[in-house]
């Protein structure tokens, strides 16, 4: 897999952190918030690849340049901007920017009143989208957002919530969920609310944070309630598939509720790492790879999802390149526990024993603390076949309980007495772990020790650990074909339209023109005019139309009648309203500055 960033789509943007504005340093919770709901907005549009908040944010505060930062995010455009709220109202700024180039080709400011929030956050999240599809080209935008409401007051307890719940430590997740009861208390019929419980339980279960039980059955109830509010709600599906797939094994019924999440939010990096784990289990390893491609893609600077690539190549019995990913998270991240635990499993798959055992004599608990891992190594001395030494930390592992909280640990006495032939011993901690509904059983199947149970007739034990696998060839096939917005024949007669249009009514003239509003004046739907420039003539909407503007220029610049108006003047005469986006597509297209173009 190729996750190198270096060359962006045009249909690529990563949202800044929108800098907090207000005499109050409290409010940054709320400016981080407006930032995490655009990009939300964004990310359900399909085929805009919209970068995730943890890799944008990692610019907050930052001082590098714009171009710098689309690199490393591997980015076409940038939005950036700016929150300020003061008591009730509220002014939020915006500014799109073409990477390349390095110039805002769209600002935007609003003054609005924190009473219709959602109403807001709507109007700007489409204006936004359609004036990107304006300067890098088509794709299909929702026409009607949702009508939502919500008092103001609860949803400044849900953006604390999710500020809280970013820092990823288990104290302000559990302070995450007290603002979000707040928010609720408040606002009981909003889905997302009780979305964002059902995914701060989730995460409280999959750390151990809390019993897994009680976690999961909590995360249920709240996503559950979510979907009764909003049944396509992307974080209740994504929570309640976690809870099917982790807590109640039921992998097909937690697939469908994953395909929801990413029918409704393409972009949502949690729900692809998730469904790549998913996939694994289920035998769609082709799948599981192209999610993980475009979770990399969407969030390139968080290290550690590469874990889930290693865990995949891993189960899959790739071991070579698993052990290739391992070693590039450790690199970033030497003290990541399960990371490091995978690269000892592997060097054991690959029957590198001696590495191996050294490996997990120097297990960092911490960036200046070891242990040495005594289950790991009783697991390789029984692999490679040293019976005696198996059997010595096999006695080990009965006096001490070492819990170094791995998520897909192996019971290390199941696999050693499996290896020295101890069946009755193996599968009475396989019927324990069984019971606990142990995570590493989703992936007995790769497990070598089970192979050597396979013949036992109690090995069909292995049967009880799925309710369902998700070993079911899916019926994509049954799945209504996506409607197409124009036919080939349709987009030719509307481009004849356009271009007559163009030449009569000369509408570039008008400043304020937008593809909305051109799409109007032709009697068709934005998505349908945009689907006719791009593919009837090859062009996003700012180069058609600046293209006709330069061209006016260009008659009117070398008219002696017109000799008394600035270059900028006549910019503005010819339907800019911009002198940096004017020069810009002036260089563009002519390869010449104005200057040197009336000069020759």
């Amino acid at each position: 897999m190729n996750s190198n960033s270096s060359s962006s789509s045009k249909t690529t943007i990563a949202v800044l952190p929108f800098v907090n504005m207000s005499n109050s340093s409290e409010n940054e919770h709320f400016s981080d918030g407006i930032s995490e709901e655009i990009i939300n907005a964004l990310a359900k549009i399909d085929g805009l690849k919209v970068t995730s908040r943890t890799s944008a944010f990692q610019f907050k505060g930052k001082t590098l340049s714009i171009p710098e930062i689309a690199k490393q995010l591997g980015v076409s455009s940038i939005l950036e901007g700016s929150v300020r709220l003061s008591g009730n109202a509220l002014r939020i700024t915006a500014q799109l920017i073409d990477a390349a180039e390095d110039f805002h080709f769209w600002s935007e400011t609003w003054d609005r009143s924190m009473e219709n929030i959602f109403a807001v956050q709507d109007e700007i999240s489409l204006l936004i989208a359609e004036k990107l599809r304006e300067h890098i080209g088509h794709f299909e935008i929702e026409e009607r957002p949702r009508n939502r409401t919500t008092q103001a007051s609860a949803y400044s307890w849900y953006l604390k919530s999710k500020h809280s719940f970013a820092k990823f430590q288990k104290a302000d997740i559990l302070l995450a969920l007290q603002e979000i009861e707040r928010a609720i208390e408040i606002d009981a019929e909003c889905p997302f609310y009780h979305a964002s419980k059902a995914i701060y339980y989730g995460y409280l279960g999959l750390v151990k944070a809390i019993p897994g039980t009680e976690a999961f059955s909590l995360s249920k109830d709240a996503a559950l309630r979510a979907l009764e509010l909003d049944a396509n709600d992307p974080e209740a599906n994504y929570a309640i598939g976690m809870v099917h797939y982790f807590f109640e094994k039921d992998v097909n019924t937690a697939v469908s509720y994953l395909k929801v999440a990413l029918k409704h939010r393409p972009n949502y990096v949690n729900a692809l790492l998730g469904g790549s784990v998913m996939d694994v289990v289920s035998g769609h390893y082709d799948r599981a790879l192209d999610r993980l491609q475009k979770a990399f893609e969407l969030d390139p600077l968080i290290p550690s999802h590469r874990y889930y690539l290693a865990s995949a190549l891993q189960r899959m019995g790739r071991y070579e390149e698993a052990l290739i990913e391992a070693d590039k998270v450790l690199k970033s991240i030497p003290d990541h526990s399960n990371s490091y635990y995978l690269k000892g499993i592997i060097l054991s798959r690959l029957g590198r024993y001696e590495d191996a055992i050294a490996h997990f004599q120097h297990f960092p608990m911490s960036p200046d603390q070891e242990v040495e891992y005594s289950a790991g190594i009783g697991i390789v001395y029984a692999t490679s076949g040293n019976k005696a030494l198996a059997e010595e930390y096999l006695q080990k592992l009965n006096q001490e309980n070492q819990n170094l909280h791995l998520a897909s640990e192996e019971n290390p006495r199941l696999i050693i007495h499996a290896y020295l032939g101890n069946f009755d011993w193996a599968f009475e901690e396989l019927e324990k772990d069984i019971r606990a509904g142990k995570y590493y059983l989703n992936f007995y199947r790769e497990i070598p020790a089970f192979q050597l149970l396979a013949q036992d007739p109690r090995s069909r034990l292995f049967e009880q650990i799925f309710k369902s696998d998700g070993r079911i060839e899916e019926a994509e096939s049954t799945n209504s074909p996506k409607k197409v917005l124009l036919s080939q024949a349709q987009i030719a007669s509307y481009k004849r339209q356009l271009l007559d249009y163009m030449n009569l009514e000369k509408p570039y003239l008008d400043a304020s023109l937008s593809l909305r509003r051109l799409a109007d004046q032709l009697e068709l739907s934005p998505n349908q005019l945009s689907l006719v420039l791009n593919e009837g003539l090859g062009k996003n909407f700012n180069n058609f139309i600046n293209l006709y503007r330069i061209e006016e220029f260009k008659l009117i610049a070398k008219d002696p009648s017109y000799a008394h108006i600035s270059i900028v003047g006549l910019a503005y005469d010819c339907g800019f309203n911009s002198k940096s986006v004017f020069n810009t597509y002036f260089k563009q297209i002519t390869g010449l500055t104005p200057s040197e173009y009336l000069k020759g």
